[in-house]
């Protein structure tokens, strides 16, 4: 019979996580920059997912061609 010892090192950084005794979301809430940026960088996500599901005569009708998608999501602006 063989004892499988399960440790934070032996299954590198999935360990880590597992036997922390912070959960990453406790610890990221210490540091409200990096939660900021987190929500940020998925609300531009989600906004440039929403404006390529346009079609070709939708971005025209606002003024964005395909190409400024991304320009116009970060700057917000044309």
């Amino acid at each position: 019979m063989t004892t499988n010892i399960y440790n934070s090192f032996s299954l590198g950084k999935v360990g880590t996580l597992l036997f922390t005794r912070q959960t990453p979301l406790v610890a990221a809430e210490r540091h409200p920059t990096l939660l900021g940026s987190l929500k940020a960088w998925r609300e531009r996500r989600a906004a440039r997912a929403e404006l390529a599901s346009l079609s070709d005569r939708e971005l025209a009708d606002i003024g964005v061609t395909r190409q400024e998608i991304s320009s116009v999501v970060v700057r917000g602006q044309r």
